[in-house]
């Protein structure tokens, strides 16, 4: 095990693990995660540059993410969904004057103004209960019932993003709806371990309330999915970044070498990442998004795969470094989650035609 890289980040990250393992579980763990991610938070830049292009919006964003991951994955991971869902209201192309381009303008206004924390709920998983929000409208605007399996930031979030069918069938509404009031029920912890640091628990809406001008109704089936693979492109390039700086850092502490195809697929994925980033500043309203999705994609399955072979390489060295095994262990366990993350690699390999399709599948 070779010396550790410090950063004045992995300093404040030390701080919140020693405050929240200090604290034990349950409500006292919870607070402990909320006082120190908030000293956490004044150190970096959480808020993604505005009025530039796509790409240069994500480099400022990204470079928040690697430096968390690379000392501490799970937070990386949990402050990426804060991140990459600011990136896609910012850039997602919208018609000049339409009243949905006001309202993003407003929103991402409040958010800046108020050092607003935002969450993203709902995602496809090759297992477990899918979304099942129904929202329904009245005369003050949209109620909310449902719960999100997962999400990210649970205890420090202020703002959620997620969306709902709407219960007479005619549609879906995109929201963002605040996370604070007795409508709202934030349950436990759904990992244990350090992968608790990444804040993810289920979310209940129970006829909660979302105002006007905090959602819009979207009656396209097509808009829809390419609003959501447009999220979705945003998220696996977060994804890459992410678990590559956490791999880079994992190779130096424990002297991991480099074997030949690992590098080939560092340079592989460098040009995917140009390439993807080219294609974020070219698409506009109407353009083919097949292009950055399959780019993105191939991009996440790559870096899982790498994922997968550090885990299974830091396991080998347990019985070696038998007074590291227990840390060898927990940073090898962390590597595992990206296979499941959406858009989880058996489905992306489904759509590559490598796996079949099962019989009564539900995935896209």
């Amino acid at each position: 095990m070779q010396a550790e890289i410090y950063t004045h980040e992995d300093q404040a990250v030390t701080e919140l693990v020693e405050r929240v393992n200090g604290a034990g579980d349950g409500p006292a763990a919870r607070e402990a995660y909320r006082e120190g991610f908030k000293r956490l938070r004044s150190r970096l830049e959480m808020y993604p540059v505005s009025g530039r292009h796509p790409s240069v919006t994500f480099e400022s964003a990204a470079k928040t993410a690697r430096t968390l991951a690379a000392g501490c994955l799970p937070l990386g991971i949990a402050v990426a969904m804060h991140l990459y869902p600011l990136c896609v209201l910012q850039c997602l192309p919208l018609p000049r004057l339409s009243f949905a381009r006001f309202q993003r303008a407003m929103l991402l206004r409040t958010i800046r103004n108020r050092s607003l924390i935002l969450a993203n709920a709902g995602s496809e998983r090759t297992r477990g209960i899918h979304p099942s929000l129904v929202a329904r409208q009245d005369a003050e605007g949209l109620r909310i019932d449902g719960t999100f399996d997962y999400m990210s930031l649970a205890t420090v979030a202020d703002l959620v993003l997620f969306k709902a069918r709407l219960a007479n069938g005619d549609g879906t509404a995109l929201c963002a709806a605040d996370l604070r009031g007795d409508s709202v029920h934030v349950g436990s912890w759904k990992f244990s371990g350090s992968m608790r640091l990444s804040d993810t628990s289920a979310v209940t809406f129970a006829g909660h309330r979302v105002p006007r001008g905090h959602y819009v109704l979207v009656a396209d089936d097509d808009v829809l999915r390419c609003t959501s693979d447009y999220q979705r492109c945003w998220f696996h390039l977060f994804l890459a970044e992410i678990y590559l700086a956490r791999l880079e850092r994992l190779h130096h502490v424990w002297g991991l070498p480099r074997s030949v195809e690992e590098v080939m697929s560092l340079n592989e994925l460098s040009r995917l990442r140009e390439y993807a980033l080219r294609l974020l500043d070219d698409f506009s309203s109407g353009s083919d998004l097949q292009p950055l999705k399959q780019t993105t994609s191939a991009m996440k399955l790559r870096v899982s795969l790498m994922a997968q072979s550090t885990m299974a390489s830091l396991r080998s060295r347990e019985d070696l470094a038998p007074t590291d095994a227990q840390r060898l262990r927990a940073d090898a366990s962390e590597l595992g989650y990206i296979k499941s993350q959406p858009t989880a690699d058996e489905i992306i390999l489904r759509n590559m035609g490598v796996l079949r399709q099962p019989p009564c599948s539900m995935e896209r």
